[in-house]
């Protein structure tokens, strides 16, 4: 969600969202936050490929999201992972077909009447799970008892190998250890880059009031554009945190583009670590003719 408090058609309510009135948008991201492909939600007229129409909205919105994966012409394995608004039978045939990994949480009311047990007999044993898999093995459904019952589909991973998940029991007051599907353990390591990614942008995010409805995306493409450049940083074995990077940028920005020189005040640590300079310290400043540097008014 994009935080916006005007009015506009396209402007969302939605209740126990961290920001609950703004600019809904679709986001795909990597487990450790960097965004790959974003589309603002517009109802209706939302930029989601026509032939997904009739296998819904969440549907349509994951498989256009992978064709965006499968278009970059990579020979990857790509395993996308979404949580139980998108999930249904016909989305994981679909992605099968695709040459696609998923796995996602499902609801029980989209399970095509899977023969699984019931909620009631399976609330009997802490860490009881109960599985279906179609006849040709394309994909799983299968149900677990963890804190509470929930229901989850892959085409990429099964039940085997189990792993040792430790919970609290109310009962017993102390902390047990049950056994956890793996495509469960699957699942929580590869979900949540969207609200990752989402949180990092909210500690930072750019603040200015202005009567334009736009103002608020074009902002929070910067933002994103920062997030995503950060994250490349920290791939790169980088050791400054969030703050500290905006910083650096914000720095390299002002320094490339100021006009005036610095009075006497004392230089900040990181002045001119990222300025574009040649090699006579002359700040570097595109243009078609030659002139004076901006730093020391020298003709270069």
């Amino acid at each position: 969600m994009i935080p916006y408090y005007g009015r506009h058609g396209c402007k969302q309510h939605i209740k126990g969202k961290p920001i609950r009135y703004g600019f809904k948008a679709w986001v795909g991201a990597t487990r450790l936050g960097y965004v790959l492909w974003m589309e603002p939600y517009q109802g209706a007229t939302t930029m989601c490929n026509p032939i997904y129409k009739e296998l819904g909205l969440g549907a349509s919105v994951v498989l256009t999201f992978c064709d965006v994966l499968i278009s970059r012409g990579f020979d990857l394995p790509y395993h996308v992972v979404f949580d139980n608004f998108f999930t249904g039978t016909p989305l994981l045939e679909e992605i099968t077909k695709k040459g696609l990994r998923c796995t996602g949480t499902v609801r029980e009311n989209r399970t095509s009447s899977c023969p699984l047990i019931t909620s009631k007999l399976l609330k009997k044993e802490r860490g009881a799970v109960d599985y279906r898999t179609t006849h040709d093995n394309t994909f799983i459904i299968a149900k677990w008892h963890d804190n509470n019952i929930f229901s989850i589909a892959s085409n990429a991973v099964g039940i085997n190998p189990k792993q040792s998940a430790k919970r609290f029991s109310q009962s017993e007051k102390r902390n047990i250890v049950i056994e956890e599907p793996h495509m469960v353990s699957i699942y929580n390591k590869y979900m949540g880059g969207v609200d990752r990614s989402d949180e990092n942008i909210s500690h930072y995010r750019i603040g200015i009031r202005g009567k334009k409805w736009y103002m608020p995306l074009l902002t929070h493409m910067i933002d994103l554009a920062e997030h995503n450049a950060w994250q490349l940083y920290k791939i790169n074995h980088g050791k400054l945190d969030h703050l500290g990077f905006r910083r650096r940028v914000a720095i390299a920005l002002i320094e490339s583009n100021r006009k005036c020189q610095r009075g006497p005040s004392r230089p900040s640590h990181h002045e001119h670590a990222d300025s574009r300079k040649d090699q006579m310290n002359h700040l570097v400043i595109p243009q078609s003719k030659q002139t004076h540097c901006r730093q020391c008014h020298k003709n270069v």
